[in-house]
């Protein structure tokens, strides 16, 4: 949502920073998730601003689980 540009009134500079947060790392039990889901984010992103019917398939859990474990595999869910 940030990649896209945030209907929340936070300006691109804002979205940028945090964006760059994101993927710098960090430390944390799930931090390999937090900068992989990120990056992902931001080709999502790009993907669908060529395609702009997939966006809305961010609204739909059963595809995103799909497209979760495709990248991640099933262990990624349970844990």
């Amino acid at each position: 949502m940030l990649t896209r540009g945030s209907e929340y009134g936070m300006d691109d500079a804002e979205a940028g920073e945090r964006i760059a947060a994101w993927t710098a790392g960090g430390e944390g039990e799930f931090t390999e998730f937090a900068v992989s889901g990120t990056r992902e984010g931001v080709d999502f992103a790009h993907e669908a601003a060529r395609e702009p019917a997939l966006f809305d398939k961010l609204n739909d859990p059963a595809w995103l689980t799909q497209r979760f474990k495709g990248g991640h595999g099933e262990q990624a869910i349970a844990g």
